[in-house]
């Protein structure tokens, strides 16, 4: 059976492994696709999507966006982002 991890932080917040490491772990552990969703950030997303390139492991572009609801901070993470949206990016920087 195929698994996924729609979960997924690289170095470019709070992971272990840079965004081409994810890719080939996730190959190793057969995965048939993963989010890249690190914490108020997309800049791993291009360069896991280059690792993936014609692989068997689908790269899912995400996000986990950090905010607060009555005094508790929330994560909501967002999957299939545009990653090269300039208004999603700016967002991110000021956050």
């Amino acid at each position: 059976m195929k698994c996924i991890d729609l979960h997924v932080h690289s170095t470019c917040s709070d992971g272990t492994l840079t965004p081409a490491e994810l890719v080939q772990y996730a190959l190793k552990k057969h995965l048939q696709a993963f989010a890249l969703t690190d914490h108020d950030t997309l800049d791993g997303i291009p360069d896991a999507l280059k690792a993936a390139g014609n692989s068997e492991v689908e790269l899912i572009p995400g996000v986990e966006l950090s905010t607060n609801f009555n005094n508790t901070e929330v994560h909501i993470v967002g999957l299939f982002i545009d990653y090269t949206n300039n208004a999603i990016n700016d967002y991110l920087k000021t956050q």
